[in-house]
């Protein structure tokens, strides 16, 4: 087991998740910033909620919509959507492995809107559709 938990033999090697730092690295180098650790902690409390914004986000770390933006993109790499996107993406992976949800409870507990945005966010980032990489996952088990 890696990526925080989710058996790597299961990701594509392709994907983005499987090419991309753990999030726990991500976070290691966001550390310098007391806006960053505030984010990272807004995240943790509302990734489950569908209408979170940048400005939400923000406005709990102390910075402007912008600012926040350029403090990722400088520690981090990344965007806030970008990192929301992964965040809750990898928070479903882990809902997938305990087999006691259906996916839309998994979609709709991890703040996506729909079974389409999250279809589409998960073969962003893992490279195939959540009910293939189910199937998948029981071929490993």
């Amino acid at each position: 087991m890696n990526r925080e938990g989710v058996p790597s033999h299961v990701l594509p090697p392709c994907s983005l998740l499987s090419t991309a730092p753990p999030l726990s690295e991500v976070r290691g180098r966001s550390l310098y910033s007391r806006r960053l650790e505030r984010l990272w902690a807004f995240l943790e409390e509302y990734y489950a909620d569908p209408d979170i914004r940048l400005i939400d986000a923000a406005r709990h770390s102390g910075a402007s919509p912008g600012h926040l933006n350029r403090l990722l993109h400088r520690f981090a790499s990344t965007t806030f959507h970008h990192l929301l996107s992964r965040y809750r993406i990898e928070k479903s992976l882990k809902l997938l492995h305990e087999k006691n949800y259906t996916l839309t409870e998994i979609y709709s507990r991890c703040g996506f809107n729909s079974a389409t945005t999250f279809d589409r966010q998960f073969k962003k980032w893992v490279g195939c559709l959540p009910s293939d990489y189910k199937r998948r996952m029981a071929i490993f088990e």
